[in-house]
């Protein structure tokens, strides 16, 4: 095996391209300035399922494994910082490094989507309840004021709310 080296690397710019010698495929390749140097490139590796695109200006810890420079981890002075002992956070960067959007796993279970103004809910849950509240206020309408040929005093207009406005397509929840 090769000779190891490890240091730390600011990146200058990210692209997707093909890293010299590597024929596996694209990948992030980040160029950027590392000890003395300027205008070198790595590789940018994450854990499987997550990859990112560090903007310019992110600190990385840069592995030289032979001829195959990585950046195995990086860090972003410009995104806050958790809170609490063991919050988590995910998030996404504008390209100036500048936080975009998060997602917030706390320690006592609660996740934050892009903040926490608001709760999410169960939308197959809540029209179902909400039809039943529907359809049982039309049914008083209809014995309130009248069956079908009664002349209802005051008429009885049928509700037509809905909620599915409030559906939100891009969230999932079990």
């Amino acid at each position: 095996m090769g000779r190891i080296l490890a240091n730390l690397f600011k990146i200058t710019s990210t692209k997707i391209g093909k890293y010299p010698g590597d024929i596996e495929g694209d990948s992030i390749i980040a160029t950027g300035e590392a000890s003395a140097s300027k205008g070198e490139t790595a590789q940018v590796y994450g854990q499987a399922g997550f990859i990112s695109r560090p903007p310019a200006g992110v600190k990385g810890v840069r592995l030289r494994i032979g001829s195959l420079d990585i950046i195995i981890g990086a860090f972003n002075y410009n995104v806050p910082l958790p809170t609490n002992p063991g919050d988590s956070k995910i998030y996404s960067t504008d390209a100036d490094g500048n936080e975009a959007s998060t997602i917030k796993l706390l320690a006592d279970g609660t996740i934050e989507i892009n903040g926490n103004a608001d709760f999410a809910v169960a939308f197959n849950d809540l029209k179902t309840g909400f039809d039943a509240l529907k359809s049982d206020h039309n049914t008083f309408l209809t014995h309130v004021h009248g069956a079908s040929g009664t002349p209802p005093v005051p008429p009885a207009v049928p509700s037509t709310a809905s909620i599915d406005a409030s559906k939100i397509l891009e969230v999932k929840l079990p």
